[in-house]
């Protein structure tokens, strides 16, 4: 999925989606709890916070320098909320849309995504627990990005570290770590061919899983996994390794019959994965 600029950052287990370098401000306000009174447009309500995006935008962006002091030329002079204080947040808020600053999206998996300094701003306002992540986790995010090897290390370490205390052993971590390339293959091709959502890869994922482990819902209630964590938690190594080549197969077989949704590549990984299953059940 990094092909479509997507990645996520992870807060106790909570997933917080980036977005070609933006990050979503709505998850972040359901990892810290989702208090109805820390929802974004609240905490752009206080003048001073409203004064601390506006500086933000003058440092990522000082060519709206005139703009930014034509607006603070307008504040009304009580923070009273009244109709024309509410008018000039809103304004705020839209100059930092327009710059790019914040993007606002619609529908199921829509929300408010930030810049780094914004999102980190917006940290400090949820809770002093949640800002002291956010310095981390987006700091070190920032230096990823610009060098992706370093991304790549850290990933691997953390991933470690988290299998580790799963109780792991090290032959299931030799395991898990091979099939990255596997996954990242398989991913690849499914992106070129028509799946673009979260909600799509893990729909084609499944399909793929199926036949070989069985119902997702009841896989993981056997192997005591929760809602939501990877099914490659509850594998064991022969399953790892069955799954890997169901992908492998799956890959070569959409790039092969090049179809262009995500439909249709769940049902050729359905496929794929059958005929394996079926080989090992004979």
């Amino acid at each position: 999925m990094s092909k479509s600029g997507k990645s996520k950052l992870d807060y106790n287990g909570f997933i917080i989606l980036k977005d070609n370098g933006l990050v979503c401000l709505t998850d972040m306000w359901r990892a810290a709890g989702a208090i109805k009174t820390q929802k974004v447009d609240y905490w752009l309500k206080p003048e001073s916070n409203c004064l601390l995006l506006l500086q933000i935008l003058l440092e990522s962006k000082p060519d709206l320098k005139p703009e930014i002091e034509r607006v603070l030329a307008t504040k009304p002079q009580s923070a009273f909320r009244n109709q024309e204080y509410r008018n000039w947040t809103n304004q705020v808020k839209q100059i930092a849309v327009d710059a790019g600053l914040i993007k606002i999206t619609k529908g199921k998996i829509g929300g408010t995504y930030a810049i780094d300094k914004i999102a980190i701003a917006y940290a400090q306002f949820l809770s002093p627990e949640f800002h002291a992540w956010a310095l981390t986790a987006i700091k070190e995010r920032i230096e990823e990005e610009a060098d992706p090897e370093l991304g790549i290390t850290r990933s691997r370490q953390r991933a470690i570290r988290a299998w580790e205390r799963q109780g792991k052993s090290t032959n299931y971590i030799s395991a898990r770590l091979d099939s990255i390339p596997r996954e990242d293959y398989y991913e690849s091709a499914l992106y070129q061919h028509g799946v673009t959502t979260p909600k799509e890869f893990a729909w084609c994922k499944t399909k793929v899983y199926e036949p070989i482990i069985g119902h997702p819902n009841s896989f993981r209630a056997n192997r005591g996994l929760k809602k939501g964590q990877n099914l490659k938690d509850g594998m064991n190594i022969e399953e790892l390794s069955t799954t890997d080549f169901a992908k492998v197969l799956s890959t070569k077989r959409i790039n092969t019959l090049n179809p262009d949704n995500a439909r249709s590549c769940a049902s050729i990984s359905y496929s794929a994965a059958q005929q394996i299953a079926n080989l090992l059940n004979q």
